[in-house]
């Protein structure tokens, strides 16, 4: 007698890959060499025979029923019971090997920034993402994505890996240092503010030395970096090791015009405001003889007015101009002198005149009285 007996099993669903093993021995009553076969059968018999099933079936969220055979045979003979077929079928399912992706950010305290990271299933693909391309640390500092490193390169902001081993890869930030560059408000802007890389080297360059008018002007005066005067060059470089602040320094200047009426005026220019300007008129030369040209003073802001050397306080555009005078003094001295001499010389020589006049008198007197004696004598004879 044969038996054909049909095993049913039922495997619940599952996600992932299972490797099923399924063995069906022959019936456990039979006949012959079956446990009951002499004792039942009464005579001899055949032990049943079983068989093997080996599946490997690839299933993902959904019931799968494979079915499996088993082959109970037995024969018995006289009195007793027939041939029974029955199956224990029995299985077991392993599990499929699995690796860890480790993901990583460059600097560490970026870490929040990746994802993707745990266990996969070998053979599988791992996805990973840098989430910011930029992270905001601070106001002047960041961090901007570069790349990826270790089991994958890139410079996408995601990958993928096949996990036939344990692996790491690692997001690559660079950080980056904010230059901000100042200028006064009416001076051009300055090219060369914005992010650099830390460590690297920025260069900025003045243009525009100097800005203004004809009487008031600004002209570069070197640069500050943080706070601290720095050099006076009109091109600057800084090392980005950190945030930092640069201002080009400028310099108020006023003109100055020193103008004189006569001679010479000396201290025109351009001074920087609250400097004092230092002016002076050399005098000019007398106009003809008699005649002295005196400094007469200026008109115009100065500390000292009758000076012919003075300064002036430069707190904005200033004119000033030196005024002079004729001092005939001189002149009106030597034509005192020279009417006094005429008239020495003049009285003199009346003086001498009138001398001679006396003298000539004098001497003409006796003449006459002897004269007058002999005309007597004469009329006397007669």
């Amino acid at each position: 007698m044969i038996v054909l007996v049909a095993g049913f099993s039922m495997v619940s669903a599952d996600v992932g890959q299972v490797y099923a093993y399924h063995y069906h021995g022959g019936g456990y009553y039979h006949h012959g060499g079956g446990y009951y076969g002499g004792y039942y059968g009464g005579g001899y018999g055949w032990g049943g025979y079983g068989l093997y099933s080996y599946y490997y079936p690839y299933y993902y969220g959904y019931a799968y029923y494979p079915y499996y055979y088993g082959l109970g045979y037995g024969m018995g003979y006289g009195m007793g019971y027939g041939g029974y077929g029955y199956s224990y079928p029995y299985s077991y399912y392993g599990q499929p090997t699995q690796y860890q992706l480790t993901v990583n950010v460059d600097p560490s305290s970026a870490s929040t920034a990746v994802s993707g990271g745990g266990s996969y299933n070998q053979g599988s693909s791992a996805t990973f993402t840098a989430n910011q391309n930029i992270i905001q640390v601070s106001q002047n500092t960041r961090y901007v994505f570069s790349g990826w490193t270790g089991d994958y390169t890139g410079t996408g902001l995601s990958g993928s890996i096949t996990m036939d081993a344990a692996k790491t890869v690692t997001a690559v930030y660079k950080t980056q240092y904010y230059l901000s560059v100042n200028t006064p408000a009416n001076v051009p802007s300055i090219q060369g503010a914005g992010w650099y890389n830390a460590g690297d080297p920025a260069t900025i360059s003045m243009s525009a030395q100097t800005v203004g008018g004809t009487d008031s002007r600004l002209v570069f005066n070197g640069w500050s970096v943080d706070g601290n005067n720095g050099p006076t060059d009109t091109t600057l470089t800084v090392q980005m090791n950190a945030p930092h602040s640069v201002n080009a320094q400028y310099k108020q200047q006023y003109y100055l015009t020193v103008s004189t009426d006569q001679g010479t005026a000396s201290g025109s220019g351009w001074y920087d405001a609250g400097s004092y300007a230092q002016i002076s008129a050399t005098t000019p030369p007398s106009p003809f003889y008699g005649v002295n040209m005196v400094f007469n003073g200026w008109n115009g802001a100065v500390d000292s007015a009758s000076s012919q050397s003075t300064r002036v306080l430069m707190d904005g555009p200033k004119s000033v101009t030196g005024t002079w005078r004729a001092d005939s003094t001189v002149l009106y001295g030597t034509i005192a002198a020279v009417a006094v001499a005429i008239a020495l010389i003049v009285g003199a020589f009346l003086v001498t005149q009138r001398r001679k006049q006396v003298v000539t008198t004098t001497y003409a007197a006796p003449n006459v009285k002897e004269s007058k004696a002999k005309s007597s004598k004469v009329e006397s004879t007669n």
